[in-house]
């Protein structure tokens, strides 16, 4: 409940959830594991000059007393307890539309100006990971909603992503934007497939959701930017990684943690879009996004770990990658390269 009682002057009212990893148990009962898979039905009485959003369809709006409102959502396709959600509050909707579905932006209204400088180019994700995947974006609608005090950078609630304010910019602010700033959209909205649509089995496997959304960050940049730009992302990350040491000693999928919270890391995301980008160079565009389209296709609306990974690109390479998954996703560590030089004065060599 962010500013329930209005007593902060400019702080709007909001109200927001967070479920990943097990809160959503906190409101509603549910067996709060990321391998359980259910429909869902949302609805929320609310001051009638807010809106609402949550995952799914707005499926009714009817009065419920004096100033109040009742809406109802409801999401007919199995999901993961963590991806439910809902949020309530003074939003501008900014509406845009892919193939048909509805796309929607919620932002504060100072904002609401900046909409499609903001998040304009969703349509075109869309298009593209659907293409390139070679399975249409499975929800009904994509929405995206940035909320005040959020506790991380966003989460990819199903067909309703949450966004923390720091994506909100104004006009001048917009100006000397750079992709790192416009990579969490695409991040998020890749997780509609690789989380939401095929979920991780447990968080020991989070990385099948995490490093995939990595994954795609510089995937998009490639598309819309150039090689340039997919490299310099790669590198950042790359570097962000290497500098951890305490990182080094962690294996990519981890069936031993004292805190599940510990999993979302820089060898989840950094390392594992790294290694993901590594598959694909070795086994060429053609057959590793066969691969990412037979796990989906295979594993649809349940649950996937690092084993349906490669089974799904063993399938279509014809090759045995035990070995590249022993090394990469259930070992830890990576390549040191060690450079010794000296220089002569004398030979000048």
């Amino acid at each position: 409940f962010i500013n329930p009682d209005s007593t902060t002057k400019g702080k709007p009212v909001q109200i927001w959830t967070q479920g990943e990893t097990q809160s959503s148990s906190a409101w509603f009962p549910t067996i709060d594991r990321p391998n359980q898979k259910t429909t869902e039905e949302i609805a929320m009485t609310v001051p009638a000059k807010y809106v609402t959003l949550s995952n799914g369809k707005l499926v009714s709006q009817v009065p419920a007393g004096p100033g109040l409102r009742t809406d109802t959502w409801k999401m007919d396709l199995p999901h993961s307890p963590y991806l439910f959600m809902m949020a309530v509050g003074d939003f501008k909707i900014y509406k845009d539309t892919w193939r048909g579905k509805d796309v929607t932006y919620y932002l504060e209204p100072k904002y609401a100006p900046f909409a499609k400088q903001i998040f304009g180019n969703t349509p075109d994700m869309l298009e593209f990971f659907s293409e390139r995947l070679g399975v249409e974006f499975p929800w009904n609608k994509y929405a995206q909603i940035v909320a005040r005090d959020y506790v991380s950078g966003a989460m990819e609630n199903t067909s309703a992503t949450l966004h923390g304010e720091q994506v909100q910019m104004d006009g001048r602010e917009l100006l000397d934007r750079e992709y790192s700033s416009e990579s969490v959209i695409a991040h998020e909205l890749f997780h509609q497939w690789f989380g939401d649509y095929v979920t991780a089995e447990s968080w020991s496997n989070i990385t099948v959701n995490e490093s995939m959304a990595d994954f795609s960050e510089a995937l998009y940049a490639q598309h819309k930017y150039g090689q340039d730009a997919a490299d310099a992302h790669n590198y950042r990350y790359l570097k962000s990684y290497l500098g951890s040491a305490r990182d080094a000693s962690k294996d990519l999928v981890r069936f031993h943690y004292n805190n599940r919270e510990d999993v979302f890391d820089l060898v989840s995301y950094q390392k594992g879009g790294a290694i993901v980008q590594m598959l694909r160079t070795y086994l060429g565009d053609d057959v590793f996004f066969a691969g990412l389209k037979k796990y989906l296709t295979d594993n649809k609306f349940g649950n996937g770990e690092a084993h349906q990974m490669r089974l799904a690109m063993e399938a279509v390479s014809g090759q045995d990658l035990n070995w590249f998954y022993n090394q990469w996703y259930y070992g830890a560590g990576h390549p040191v390269v060690s450079i010794d030089y000296g220089w002569d004065a004398g030979t000048k060599t």
